[in-house]
């Protein structure tokens, strides 16, 4: 519906998202918080339209902060635009660069016994 409503505007493509659905059947906390960051994303889309809509030229420009990712951090939702989130992204292997248990790794390898597995 996107790229047929979009014409010669803007393209639109589809993709399987079959890694998100390695989780299991989604709970309905799941699906209630999936309601929620898709209302989040559809009033970003009609905003930025509607900027974009009221630019008096023939030719409309969509700025940079235009393309973003919907992220959860903490117990708060936040946009983080695209060129952001590549920065810090390890696109290979799909990732971050940086995990925040990274600190904890001395603390995890002893609840697994690593320390005395080492030593066999």
């Amino acid at each position: 519906m996107l790229k047929e409503e979009g014409g010669e505007l803007f393209d639109a493509r589809s993709a399987s998202l079959g890694h998100t659905l390695q989780g299991g059947i989604p709970s309905p906390m799941d699906r209630a918080q999936a309601v929620r960051l898709s209302l989040k994303c559809m009033a970003f889309m009609e905003r930025h339209h509607q900027a974009i809509q009221a630019q008096h030229s023939k030719v409309k420009i969509a700025g940079p902060e235009t393309a973003a990712v919907i992220t959860i951090q903490g117990s708060g939702i936040k946009w983080v635009p695209a060129q952001e989130m590549v920065q810090h992204s390890d696109m290979k292997n799909r990732r971050g660069k940086q995990a925040w248990w990274e600190g904890y790794q001395e603390l995890v390898e002893a609840l697994v016994g690593l320390p005395q597995l080492s030593g066999l």
